[in-house]
């Protein structure tokens, strides 16, 4: 991996992923060709409900889906502490 972020590259089995933020080109490298994620798929990403952030502009929905939790991490999270 190159370390730059921005959807390239997949690594190897326990490196580092990259995170989404809101100021990242959100896009999927698939043999040579750039497509970008579209506001749908970065909601699924991050664990919420398909057309959570309907009647918004895409840079909202984006800069949104960039800011927020991963909601399955905190699940897992909730659950661990909660066992304990």
């Amino acid at each position: 991996m190159d370390g730059a972020g921005n959807g390239f590259g997949v690594g190897n089995d326990g490196d580092p992923m990259n995170t989404l933020t809101s100021n990242d080109r959100h896009s999927v490298g698939i043999e040579s060709v750039v497509r970008r994620l579209t506001p749908l798929e970065c909601e699924r990403l991050q664990g919420f409900p398909d057309g959570w952030t309907e009647g918004q502009t895409d840079t909202n929905r984006y800069k949104q889906m960039g800011n927020a939790v991963a909601v399955p991490v905190v699940e897992w999270l909730i659950d661990g502490i909660v066992s304990q």
